[in-house]
């Protein structure tokens, strides 16, 4: 389902990210796209949310990206989840605690 929304191979794993809003703030202030939850073979397989965007050091230095929540997260309201199709960490140059820009695009 990811590669299809992203348009590429999704790399293995998320870029989690702590946002200054809860993500029903988030959400009411930029509509996302949702993909439901759907039970297969017993196992519920979640939905989540989803917003096409952008992820950098700042708006110059930034990747297409999708950001996501998901249905099920067991993360904190205000932590989101970045998929690309690149390593986010080492393209980016990240560590635990860094600080990057994310621009949504609204629908």
């Amino acid at each position: 389902m990811l590669t299809e929304i992203l348009g590429e191979e999704p790399y293995l794993g998320t870029l989690n990210i702590e946002v200054n809003l809860p993500v029903d703030e988030v959400e009411s202030c930029c509509r996302p796209h949702y993909v439901k939850s759907v039970v297969s073979s017993g196992s519920v397989l979640g939905g989540f949310k989803y917003w096409f965007g952008r992820v950098g050091s700042d708006p110059h230095n930034s990747i297409r990206v999708l950001v996501l929540r998901p249905s099920l997260s067991k993360h904190d309201s205000r932590v989101l989840e970045i998929v690309s199709s690149k390593y986010l960490r080492e393209v980016l140059g990240l560590k635990d605690g860094d600080r990057v820009y994310v621009e949504l695009m609204c629908r």
